[in-house]
């Protein structure tokens, strides 16, 4: 065998080892990823199956008829109204957050 051959054999090796190496570690950050989000996606399954059993629809059917036509669509404004404003609080603290962290720019004359 030639010395070019073993060459490229050596290299194969260690390429085929380093995406091994990778594709453990990429396994390895997915598994830690999927264990973060198994509490919520344990959390969504419960409520959406509590949301879809035929006793809450009725129920909540029910009680927007006991509230009344025009309470319901009352709360329903408010509930609306209250969570636009807390994601435009949110929208903002996070751009405050974003502006804090921002270096200030030199401006000439002043001292760095």
């Amino acid at each position: 065998m030639s010395e070019r051959v073993k060459e490229l054999a050596e290299r194969e090796a260690r390429l085929q080892q380093r995406c091994a190496a990778q594709r453990a570690g990429v396994a390895r950050e997915l598994a830690s990823i999927e264990a973060r989000f198994e509490r919520v996606d344990r959390i969504a399954s419960v409520a959406r199956s509590a949301l879809l059993n035929p006793v809450v629809i009725v129920g909540g059917i029910v009680a927007l008829l006991t509230i009344g036509r025009s309470r319901g669509v009352r709360l329903v404004g408010r509930v609306y109204l209250l969570s636009t404003a807390v994601g435009r609080l949110l929208q903002a603290v996070r751009l405050f957050q974003g502006l804090a962290m921002k270096p200030k720019p030199n401006v000439r004359g002043e001292p760095p």
